[in-house]
């Protein structure tokens, strides 16, 4: 809906920085975080301050923009600011779920309708599944470990790069590795960190909003932030999900 609503993104990336993320700084600040020019940042905030959604305050030498949180419909913009995104995902959800049930996954839903896809491209798929879907997330390490023995890597490692999925293969591989104590997982997972990305990012696509990153830093476990993400799932429920599956299965 923002998208619609908001054509530019220029705008929609500095509101949400403002909004949504409750930063606050300088033009040039803005602008990095919001990976916009400096010319489209400064001319945005100011039409934001003329709009009286954002404040402009003196810090020494510099202008520092902030949300206007007393704008009389500051709960309406926080509201469509911190909506979730919508779910984009390369296959039809319960067809996606039906191909990871099919992979060993512990999910409901109807079987398959079209052909089965390679199977790394399906947990590839559950990647990006997982950043929208915490049930499919907590359970994906099962599908992982019920076929380790059977996975192409390297056609696994090209389906998750494709999607800009390639760290969170790396966090599942270790740590399906760590949960069912297998060393060629962890070594397999160990090529696959880039260590440009240093900053931390929510893993879930609705935790984006202050309160859902207060709990995902306090919950985060130290595997997650080691691979760049910020998860309010705690490792033990990741763990209670694989005995539970796995042990039954065995």
């Amino acid at each position: 809906m923002l998208d619609y609503l908001v054509t530019s993104r220029a705008r929609r990336q500095l509101l949400r920085r403002l909004w949504a993320d409750k930063a606050r700084g300088s033009v040039s600040a803005l602008a990095r975080a919001a990976g916009v020019s400096f010319a489209a940042a400064h001319r945005e905030l100011e039409a934001m301050r003329a709009a009286d959604l954002a404040v402009a305050e003196r810090h020494g030498v510099a202008t520092v923009y902030r949300a206007n949180l007393a704008h009389p419909q500051a709960d309406v913009v926080t509201a469509l600011l911190t909506a979730a995104p919508p779910v984009h995902v390369g296959a039809d959800e319960q067809e996606l779920r039906g191909q990871l049930a099919a992979l060993g996954a512990p999910l409901g839903g109807p079987a398959p309708k079209s052909r089965h896809l390679p199977a790394e491209e399906v947990l590839a798929e559950g990647l990006v599944l997982a950043h929208h879907r915490p049930t499919v997330a907590r359970v994906l390490p099962v599908a992982f470990w019920r076929q380790r023995e059977k996975l192409d890597y390297e056609n696994l490692e090209q389906a998750a790069t494709q999607r800009d999925e390639r760290q969170a293969l790396g966090f599942y591989l270790e740590l399906t590795g760590q949960l069912g104590g297998d060393r060629h997982l962890l070594r397999r997972a160990s090529g696959l960190r880039d260590g440009r990305r240093t900053a931390l990012r929510p893993f879930f696509s609705a935790g984006r909003g202050p309160l859902a990153l207060a709990a995902a830093r306090e919950k985060s476990p130290a595997l997650a932030r080691r691979w760049g993400f910020l998860m309010n799932m705690e490792l033990e429920s990741f763990a209670t999900a694989f005995r539970k599956h796995v042990s039954a299965a065995a």
